[in-house]
């Protein structure tokens, strides 16, 4: 038996190589010092380290580079490699070489056809086929057709990829799915206690990813890919709640591509435009979610800012959540915007800062400067939004045009000066700029959604997917379900097809990954992490006595350094104070006034800031200071990642 024999599975008309978990640990120990200088770096401890994310990335896709290079495996003889990057079970790489320029088509089989997930990789002789849309807890069929240059399909094949059951939370999200034909056979679910999942029409789980997010959780971006919140790194707010203060652009496979450090706090609200990505943020210490800023993804900085009150007026902005933005659409320089605590949709000259127009109930803005904005209502009995929670614009955006829009139908601390209703609506409302006009040209009448509704079309028009992330609480409590995703006929507005869930979600879309785009391997760049967070305060008083014992993990623990992050989990309430004393120096990080939580949570402490020094750390609690083990030596040099 051959050195590769044993890894060898024969299967009808080849064989295939997997690759373990263990495997590509070592993978990473072997070409980790190619990609990472770890000669000259600035922070040095005996701490455990923490690859940065997008470096890891960086890493497993040189490994698999160099993999390739040694042409070890065809078409016939495959190397496996399920759960590529660690962070998402359903999903596995294929590599091989051949000797002319083709491309695979995949099929992942589905239980029924119309579930059946299909990609296409690039044409190349170097292959990386992105594998998604796998069933867990089985073998999935996998159809492979190697095609060439003229399109005519040179070899065939099926092979079987085997994904472990998926545990947890995500496992029973399903309360109940009826067996009508989907015209949206995979939605993405973006929970808000629930990592993010994929189900098929019939309630099946055909993606998950295994990675710790806030609430905020996975939102799309324009270039295919996501933006995610990491949960494993936490600061302490004005408010003295931990939030994510470390974001990544992701794509679906769970390559990162970049990383953001952001020290303020971001809602739920985002677009993307090119380089461009725009945020919903507070104005100020006293107020939430009502500033959008536009941030520089090359450069992590914040290049322009609109503040909603300098737009529509400061009238209402007397308490700390006065406006709620939960949705942002940017096209050519206007951004359409959801101001929900106000009832209205707007448009905005981003450039300008500049509002063209406001959709909203006029008894709101009788006495106010925005009433000269106002869109006329053609037809419209009562209020044409109360605390909308969605805008969507499908087509155009200029001149005449169509929008939809998620109502909510609530009462909120604004009086729209109409009543409410027991039920939530989509309303596709129909735009003349040029008169000043709104009409109402369609809607569809849903169970009442108070939060995290939206809407979209399919491809043709002909069908419209209702989603509504959280249901009124009485209903949720007699029906047993958290939330549901319904799809509608727009011709005859009848609803044809309904999934439960047990949990709510704080958004969902339609699963259409660029499997292309995860085919190409990543290059190698220095330049990933962006944007910083405020270091300790230098500290010049003293400290409390220092105990003899060790501190007690149950509170604080899994300490470690990334880069120059101080990354450590730890019961808020139970550590007043991290201290970092040199020689010369001395910081202190202050968690006096943290909101006392049961659970630990993640934090990171910036060391970028800290004078050189080699640093000892010390953790205040009750009264007293503990000493941790190792010390960390910030040096002159500069930090090469």
């Amino acid at each position: 038996m051959g050195f590769l024999d044993k890894y060898f599975i024969e299967i009808k008309n080849g064989s295939k190589v997997t690759y373990s978990e263990s495997d590509l640990n070592k993978l990473d120990r072997t070409y980790e010092s190619e990609i990472l200088n770890k000669t000259d770096k600035k922070f040095k401890s005996p701490m455990r380290k923490e690859m940065q994310k997008s470096f890891h990335s960086q890493v497993r896709d040189y490994a698999f580079e160099r993999i390739l290079d040694k042409h070890l495996y065809t078409f016939k003889y495959l190397l496996v490699i399920p759960n590529p990057y660690g962070v998402a079970k359903q999903t596995a790489l294929l590599l091989f070489n051949s000797s002319k320029v083709c491309r695979v088509h995949y099929c992942v089989a589905g239980d029924r056809p119309e579930y059946n997930f299909e990609g296409d990789s690039l044409p190349a002789t170097r292959h990386r086929v992105a594998i998604m849309g796998l069933y867990h807890g089985r073998n999935n069929k996998v159809d492979l057709q190697l095609i060439d240059e003229e399109n005519s399909i040179i070899k065939h094949r099926v092979i079987n990829i085997y994904v472990p059951e998926i545990t947890g939370k995500v496992s029973k999200i399903v309360h109940d799915a009826d067996k009508q034909m989907s015209h949206f056979p995979f939605i993405l679910l973006n929970g808000i206690f629930f990592n993010p999942v994929v189900t098929d029409g019939e309630g099946n789980l055909r993606y998950s990813l295994q990675l710790k997010t806030g609430k905020l959780g996975m939102i799309p971006l324009q270039n295919g890919r996501f933006l995610l919140a990491d949960k494993t790194a936490g600061r302490m707010n004005e408010y003295g709640i931990v939030q994510p203060c470390r974001y990544h652009e992701m794509d679906y496979m769970g390559r990162v591509y970049r990383t953001f450090l952001l020290e303020y706090s971001i809602g739920r609200a985002i677009a993307q435009d090119g380089d461009s990505l725009f945020l919903v943020t507070s104005s100020d210490k006293d107020h939430i979610s009502d500033c959008i800023v536009e941030l520089d993804m090359n450069s992590g900085k914040i290049i322009q800012k609109c503040d909603i009150a300098s737009v529509i007026g400061s009238e209402y902005c007397t308490v700390r959540n006065w406006a709620d933005i939960t949705r942002l659409e940017y096209h050519g320089g206007m951004m359409f915007v959801t101001v929900k605590r106000l009832h209205c949709i707007l448009k905005l000259d981003w450039k300008e800062k500049k509002l063209l127009w406001i959709i909203s109930p006029p008894p709101i803005w009788k006495a106010t400067q925005v009433k000269k904005y106002l869109l006329k209502g053609m037809g419209i009995r009562g209020a044409i939004c109360s605390n909308p929670e969605y805008i969507a614009v499908p087509d155009a955006f200029n001149g005449e045009y169509d929008i939809v829009i998620f109502d909510t139908r609530s009462a909120g601390r604004v009086k729209t000066g109409y009543k409410t209703f027991n039920n939530s609506v989509i309303k596709v409302i129909h735009i003349n700029e040029n008169e000043r006009t709104y009409s109402l040209k369609d809607r569809v009448k849903l169970e009442k959604s108070p939060r995290y509704g939206s809407a979209i079309y399919s491809e043709d028009g002909k069908y419209l997917l209702a989603m509504e992330g959280i249901l009124k609480r009485n209903k949720r409590k007699k029906a047993g379900y958290s939330s549901c995703i319904i799809e509608v006929d727009t011709a005859s507005g009848e609803q044809i097809k309904r999934t439960e869930f047990t949990k709510a979600f704080i958004s969902a879309w339609e699963f259409k990954p660029h499997i292309e785009d995860y085919c190409k391997p990543l290059e190698r760049n220095d330049n990933v992490v962006f944007g910083s967070l405020k270091p300790p305060e230098e500290f010049t008083g003293q400290m409390p006595e220092t105990a003899d014992e060790k501190i007690d993990r149950d509170y604080f623990g899994r300490i470690r350094l990334c880069d120059n992050l101080f990354l450590f989990t730890m019961v808020p309430g139970m550590a007043d104070r991290i201290y970092f004393i040199g020689k010369k120096n001395k910081y202190v990080q202050d968690y006096s006034n943290i909101k006392p939580v049961e659970r630990k949570r993640f934090f990171a402490i910036m060391l970028e800031g800290l004078k050189p020094d080699e640093y000892f750390i010390y953790v205040e609690s009750g009264g007293m200071t503990y000493k941790l083990r190792n010390e960390i030596r910030v040096t002159k040099k500069n930090n090469s990642n």
